[in-house]
């Protein structure tokens, strides 16, 4: 079939309905010609077909995938015509269950036509009708007789069919040499004999009829021919399936019907139509889609017959089908009012929620009345969305009616007016008194429930005041006692309260995303020219703006008017937005689009409304704007309890979860607050936020420091402690508070404070962000000395944690003298073995370690875990202190070169952590990654590798991907890619770790070091010598500040810069590094340390490269003989060292 040039939409008068794709599939091969597509309207959602049948082009549509029954199929075709005006009727092809019976003989693969008989239209509407009492149902209504140029068509091919054969079978055979064999094979006549069952007999389980008795059968005269049989006459239609023979024969009797379908039922008063089935079952249980294809395909052919014998002169002077239906209800027909609407030309996003409400509220057969509630918060667009809602469907609808009502008497005004614009109505153009503006609105929604007058939409609009019959509540009336009795038309509700949901269906209004925002805020300020956004698309204060409006349109619109009007730059906008807040929201007007005021008005309604009716809400709502706004629950503001003097109010509201509940739900109720259900928790649009900050600051009667305090305590007491098995979630969840709830003012009244700003620092150190930790902890022992005393034991759980801040930072000698101080006042207070005390002594080992002080360190280890055996007895083992200082002799004897000490420490502590911690701990994936150090140093490279990754995929999760711990472990898989030689691996871990120690710690930290210095070794294996000494110069000059010159980091780095040296042939620059090296190490390490012997080995080599043989034999026997007592005389290192020293012995003549 060849294309032609594309056509209008105008230029389609034929639509083509069929339900299911197959049937769709046969429309289309009856084609004479297939067109292009053509754009559709946007409220149409169809794919569509375009051809012609001879002369006439015709617009097939199909109903959406699993869609089915009379209600989408009247969707489909009111879609249709809203994007081909000039259809001038429809046909509904497809296939349909036949009905046999005495008067009509039909067979598998016949054809039913509907056509009028008696009173009925052609279609019965079966399941459309009302119980009577003895269960009897009478029906009602009457479904359209098919257009009069169809009916016409009909009677002239039934003409054609007593004097001659149907065209059908040879359209088949025409399409037939066109399709390929599978597709023929779809449309092909079943070669199973065809068979009516029983009425009563029920079908056997199996696709087929297999094993159905055929005993069963009605006996039926066989036929002489396989020509599909044409039987006109009426069509049962509802929106169920027939799967039941006593049920067909039923209706058989009762009416008379050929058939039964699903479809046609929508159409026929909607869109003027004939019905074409063919048959492909008997509407029993034993169905089964074997004639499906077939079915389809003689439907098909026999439409395409029909339409060829409709002249194109009956087709010119036939009404457009909408035209036909626009008569219909003319006298129900008022165009729509804007007088009263406040509407706007810059609206923006919503496709979404416009689709749904369409799809919902569209005129549908048989009617049913339908309400949709848009809800949301005051602000957010429901007005507008309404508004755009009724403009883009005012052709769809017979009226549309605006109504005001923010309360009963506006809505009984609205009503009154609007029954001035009814057609034929008799009534003076205004009330005298209010007795005759509620008599001209009771008559208004009469005439909203006439019969016939179904296809109408009502918006009432700002319904605000609402109280359930029964129920009165402050200014609040039931808008349900407006709504017209009829059971048919469309109500559309804007609202804040939740509550109205239960009147309909709910269509929450939510905000705009980042792009509509953004294209909102352009429109509104005068923006938007093409180049203004562009330049504006890599403005960070664009978004940074857009992200603190939240999608407000309320809150949109007056930032673009204010910058419009002023002249106002959108970076200074945000500049004034957040340091003047409520000077600016007062000096910002809306304009008509927001009726209610602006941002400091629109929710004041509703804040008073609510402290009618629960004061404690109120007062909740200001509390909960001193939280961070996206993730509030109960257990997080419970813990303001802590709080010494909490308000009567707040006790209340937090007596238990259900009295939370209480109060929460009055706020969503106003949708001043958003349930997050998923989470468990609730939200606050972060302008809500800000005015409920400003409505604190202005009202007299608010405490706001106290606010503050409680949200503090309430944050910090909710920190959980490290020890405790999920503790890192909660952390998480709590950093947003945390980060917003410590810069608010306070008093020093509540010793509570300072136990919070405590706890805080303990979440910011645990969380890796260590400056926000350090001035946590310095606000709490401040507080802490001056309410309780500097010996206090809190006071001192505080110095002994900024010791181990101090530690983290790398401040060694600060740290030590916390961990002192607190020691002293510890021992003081609770004696040498409580647990606090051993706790620091732990503390004070691994500081020691750290300043390599091997010896004391190890002291003060075995100290504490002799303190912890001793104050807890057997529970030592699994006690979390004592297993970190398992934990920490474990480094230590790794440190020291006790290599399979060291290893029994670390199991130890892993068994011990993942019993009583979990494996998913930090301090479990701390031992596992010390573990991974371990086999790394044993040369268990693939071990160390399993170590390193199951660390790093827990600290990934835990912590996230920028945390000190989970940077160790990246820098731990550097060394060990770099010890395997995947280099390209070691330097993309290198320079993650750096980039991210950087920022974290700052450029000298010792971790930052350690990065600097691997990164160093690594440029120096790949032979780039100037960027390894780049590396290497740094990291000892940061090292000589921060650790000390004799430092074993500091003399790693001497060392490894030795060996720079003496690559790049500099060999007396080399052998002052590699002496400085040896002679720190030797203090500090002791002489047979590995990293002692490794810089001994080094010395041999460069005495080796000089010819100082004596001395490099010297070095050689030194080193070897430490690495075979160490490592064993079969490991790599020791028989690289005997090997050099065999081949120097060599050279010598030995």
């Amino acid at each position: 079939m060849a294309a032609r040039a594309s056509l209008s939409h105008d230029d389609y008068t034929v639509g083509w309905i069929c339900a299911l794709p197959l049937e769709m599939a046969a429309a289309k091969l009856m084609l004479d010609e297939i067109h292009p597509s053509l754009p559709c309207a946007p409220t149409d959602q169809n794919t569509y077909i375009l051809g012609n049948i001879g002369v006439h082009n015709i617009v097939i549509a199909c109903l959406p995938s699993g869609s089915y029954g009379n209600v989408s199929a009247a969707t489909v075709a009111m879609q249709l015509l809203s994007s081909f005006h000039s259809v001038r009727f429809g046909l509904m092809v497809g296939i349909g269950g036949g009905v046999p019976s005495s008067n009509a003989d039909i067979r598998l693969g016949d054809i039913v036509v509907s056509q009028p008989a008696n009173t009925s239209g052609g279609v019965i509407q079966y399941d459309l009708g009302k119980a009577l009492s003895g269960g009897q149902f009478q029906r009602t209504g009457m479904l359209n007789r098919p257009p009069k140029v169809l009916l016409t068509a009909l009677a002239t091919l039934q003409a054609h069919h007593f004097t001659g054969d149907s065209r059908v079978l040879q359209f088949i055979s025409n399409i037939r040499a066109k399709m390929t064999p599978r597709t023929a094979a779809n449309f092909a006549r079943p070669t199973k004999e065809d068979v009516l069952y029983q009425a009563e007999y029920e079908h056997r389980a199996s696709d087929t009829c297999i094993n159905c008795d055929r005993s069963k059968l009605t006996p039926r005269l066989s036929r002489d021919h396989e020509e599909s049989v044409i039987h006109y006459g009426l069509i049962a239609s509802a929106n169920q399936v027939v799967k039941d023979g006593r049920r067909r024969d039923q209706l058989a009797q009762d009416l008379g019907v050929y058939c039964v379908e699903m479809e046609a039922a929508g159409l026929m008063n909607d869109f003027p139509c004939l019905v074409i089935r063919g048959i492909c079952d008997y509407a029993d249980s034993h169905k089964n889609k074997e004639w499906h294809g077939y079915a389809a395909v003689v439907a098909a052919a026999y439409a395409k017959e029909l339409v060829l014998v409709v002249p194109v002169a009956q087709i010119e002077t036939t009404p457009t089908a909408r035209d036909t239906l626009a008569d219909s209800v003319h006298h129900f027909n008022v165009p729509l009012d804007l007088t009263a609407v406040p509407v706007i030309e810059n609206f923006v996003g919503r496709q979404d929620e416009l689709g749904n409400l369409w799809q919902y509220l569209q005129p549908k057969n048989p009617p049913s009345r339908k309400v949709a509630i848009l809800h949301g918060l005051g602000g957010m667009g429901k007005t507008q969305l309404a508004i755009r809602f009724a403009r883009d469907h005012k052709d769809n609808f017979t009226a549309i009616f605006w109504l005001s009502g923010k309360d009963r008497d506006a809505l009984l005004q609205s009503l009154s007016l609007s029954l001035n614009r009814v057609p034929g109505q008799l009534w003076e153009s205004g009330a005298t008194d209010d007795g005759e503006v509620e008599q001209r609105a009771r008559h208004m929604l009469r005439w909203l429930g006439l019969e016939g007058n179904s296809r109408w939409l009502i918006i009432l609009d700002n319904i605000d005041q609402y109280s359930p019959l029964n129920s009165a509540v402050g200014n609040g009336y039931d808008i349900a006692e407006f709504f017209p009795t009829a059971d048919h038309g469309s109500i559309l509700i804007t609202s804040r309260l939740q509550g109205l949901t239960e009147l309909g269906k709910p269509f929450p209004v939510h905000k705009l995303d980042t792009h509509h925002t953004i294209r909102l805020l352009l429109q509104s300020s005068g923006l938007s020219a093409k180049n203004t956004t562009r330049k504006l698309k890599g403005d960070s204060d664009i978004f940074a703006l857009a992200s603190r409006l939240d999608g407000l349109p309320l809150a949109i619109v007056l930032a673009g008017a204010f910058m419009r009007e002023t002249g106002t730059s959108i970076t200074e906008y945000l500049k004034f937005y957040r340091e003047t807040w409520s000077e600016l929201q007062l000096q910002s007007s809306p304009g008509r689009q927001y009726q209610q005021g602006n941002v400091l008005q629109t929710w004041m309604i509703s804040y008073l409304e609510i402290k009618k009716r629960d004061q404690n809400a109120a007062a909740l709502l200001l509390l909960l704007a001193r939280f961070d706004n996206r993730d509030i629950w109960y257990e997080l503001v419970e813990s303001s309890s802590y709080c010494s003097d909490i308000p009567v109010w707040l006790e209340s509201a937090l007596s238990s979860g259900l009295a939370f509940k209480v109060g929460v739900k009055t706020l969503i109720g106003f949708s001043l607050l958003e349930s997050k259900q998923q989470e468990g928790s609730y939200a606050m649009h972060p302008v809500v936020q800000d005015w409920c900050l400003h409505l604190a600051s202005t009202d007299e009667n608010v405490h706001s420091i106290q606010l503050n305090e409680l949200a503090l305590i309430s944050v910090g007491y909710t920190v959980p402690s490290s020890s405790e098995r999920y503790y890192s979630a909660l952390q998480q969840r709590l950093i947003p508070h945390a980060n917003y709830v410590r810069y608010g003012d306070l008093s020093d009244d509540d010793v509570a404070l300072w136990g919070a700003l405590h706890r805080l620092g303990d979440l910011y150190s645990d969380q890796g962000k260590l400056n926000e930790a350090e001035e946590m902890y310095q606000r709490a022992l401040a507080g802490k000395e001056k309410a309780l005393g500097p010996d206090h034991t809190s006071t001192l759980d505080t110095v002994n944690n900024l010791g181990n801040l101090y530690s983290d930072q790398g401040k060694l000698n600060e740290a030590e003298g916390m961990y002192q101080r607190a020691l002293a006042g510890y021992k003081k207070a609770l004696g040498l073995d409580h647990t606090s005390t051993l706790n620091t002594v732990n503390n004070l080992g691994l500081l020691y370690s750290d300043q390599d002080k091997l010896n004391e360190a190890e002291e003060m280890y075995q100290r504490a875990l002799a303190g912890y055996e001793k104050a807890l007895g057997p529970q030592h083992k699994t006690y979390a202190p004592t297993l970190n200082t398992v934990n920490n002799l474990g480094t230590l004897y790794s440190d020291q070169g006790k290599l399979n000490e060291a290893e029994e420490m670390f199991q130890r502590a892993l068994a011990g952590k993942v019993k009583a911690l979990g494996p998913d701990h930090t301090s479990t994936l701390n031992t596992v990654n010390n573990l991974g150090n371990l086999y790394k140093t044993q040369g268990k490279l693939n071990e160390a590798e399993g170590m390193y990754q199951r660390a790093l995929a827990g600290y990934e999760k835990a912590l996230g991907p920028d945390h000190t711990f989970t940077l160790d472990t990246v820098n731990n898989l550097g060394n060990l890619y770099y010890d395997q030689g995947k280099l390209n691996e070691a330097e993309g871990m290198y320079q993650r770790a750096l980039a991210e120690y950087e920022k974290a710690l700052g450029p000298d930290h010792t971790s930052t070091l350690n990065t600097v210095h691997n990164l160093g070794a690594l440029y120096y294996d790949q032979g780039k010598l100037n960027e390894a000494e780049v590396m290497y110069v740094r990291a000892l000059a940061g090292c000589e500040k921060t650790l000390g010159p004799d430092h074993t980091s500091t003399l790693e780095t001497v060392n490894n810069l030795g060996n720079l040296y003496k690559n790049q042939d500099k060999l007396n620059e080399a052998e002052e590094m590699f002496q400085r090296a040896l002679a720190g190490k030797v203090k500090a390490l002791g002489p047979d340390h590995m990293s002692t012997l490794n810089t001994v080995n080094n010395l041999g080599n460069l005495y080796s490269d000089q010819g100082k043989l004596n001395e490099a034999e010297e070095m050689y026997q030194r080193a070897l003989a430490g690495y075979g007592q160490t490592l064993g005389s079969d490991h790599d290192r020791t028989r690289r060292v005997a090997e050099r020293l065999n081949s120097l012995n060599i050279a010598d003549g030995h």
